[in-house]
């Protein structure tokens, strides 16, 4: 080809090139927009916020403009979502705890002990099962965008140790404002306060509770290893988080912005999972350093727990449905029996 033919080429390529961005450029436009989230912009959810908020900004060439707002400072995750919900908000990030208010069916991962791994709570989130539960926020006046989590949830308390399930007996545990999570706990025989968020560090600093359930790394940037002596890893729950927009707002985005969301939010995934799998693994140790008292709970009793708790389990099966519940366990059965 000649070295004029090539130039001519390469000019037209230029010119596609261009009119392709024209276009896409075209139907993105300047916005701006609050994510609200319950935690400190350090714990891995904020450093999602982040990473989904840059992610954004680059697609877009700066046009989509997100203000992250941590540790509740818009609301609580109830709150958020029904910010959202008004279009007040246009971004939030809810517990499925939390969003089981709205889509009663997130209440799956509630249940008491069903998750053994961080690979099976993954593949449920990952597979059909979490698809369709994503899908079932658009009849609530918010879109689904894709999960994060916040782990493993254990309990620290200012009391004793927990070793074995009578150690639980009359503890006054803040627990999330759920009732499977208030029923399991009354199961175990600690006395369960659903309390919000943003209350739960007063009301220990101040005696008014014993202790508080969440993951290792929420204990740690929520500051508790300065005012609880005693952490137990019990692996009770394991607590996905979806990040949500506002209906309102999405349906005055083109198809090329929602996809930018969604799109930002898929990468935020990825980087989610590597930072807050090697957080976890540092966690533990630095909640130690900080002078808190770590022990495990032997195989033993670890299975008295769960007997204890299998009756919330069953009472909630129908309610969630039994089909939902069913193909859950068998997702979880599949990775197990890979391991």
């Amino acid at each position: 080809m000649s070295f004029k033919m090539k130039t001519v080429v390469a000019g037209v390529a230029a010119a596609m090139l261009a009119s392709v961005a024209g276009q896409a450029s075209a139907e993105v436009k300047d916005r701006s927009m609050k994510f609200s989230y319950a935690v400190s912009a350090t714990n891995p959810v904020g450093l999602a916020a982040q990473k989904f908020i840059d992610v954004a900004s680059e697609k877009t060439g700066g046009k989509f403009k997100i203000t992250g707002y941590p540790d509740a400072q818009l609301g609580n995750e109830i709150q958020s979502m029904s910010s959202a919900q008004g279009g007040i908000v246009e971004l939030t990030v809810a517990s499925t705890a939390g969003a089981a208010s709205n889509v009663k069916e997130l209440g799956i991962f509630d249940l008491p002990f069903l998750f053994h791994s961080v690979e099976e709570a993954d593949a449920v989130v990952d597979g059909p099962v979490g698809k369709r539960l994503l899908d079932k926020f658009s009849s609530k006046n918010l879109v689904g965008l894709c999960y994060w989590d916040y782990g493993f949830r254990q309990v620290s308390n200012s009391k004793h140790p927990i070793r074995k399930i009578e150690d639980f007996d009359g503890l006054k545990l803040r627990v999330l404002q759920n009732r499977i999570y208030i029923d399991t706990f009354k199961a175990l025989g600690a006395n369960p306060l659903p309390l919000p968020y943003p209350e739960t560090y007063t009301a220990l600093e101040s005696k008014a509770i014993d202790g508080q359930e969440s993951s290792f790394l929420v204990t740690k940037s929520s500051g508790y290893q300065e005012i609880q002596k005693y952490l137990t890893e019990t692996q009770h729950v394991f607590l996905p988080a979806v990040v949500l927009a506002s209906k309102r707002f999405w349906d005055r985005l083109s198809p090329d912005e929602q996809t930018v969301l969604r799109d930002s939010c898929a990468e935020s995934v990825t980087y989610f999972r590597q930072v807050s799998r090697q957080m976890e693994k540092d966690v533990v140790k630095e909640l130690e350093a900080a002078g808190m008292e770590f022990n495990q709970i032997e195989p033993a009793e670890k299975a008295r727990m769960v007997e204890a708790t299998a009756s919330v389990a069953e009472k909630y099966k129908a309610e969630l449905g039994a089909d939902l519940v069913d193909e859950t366990l068998a997702t979880i059965q599949k990775v197990r029996n890979k391991q």
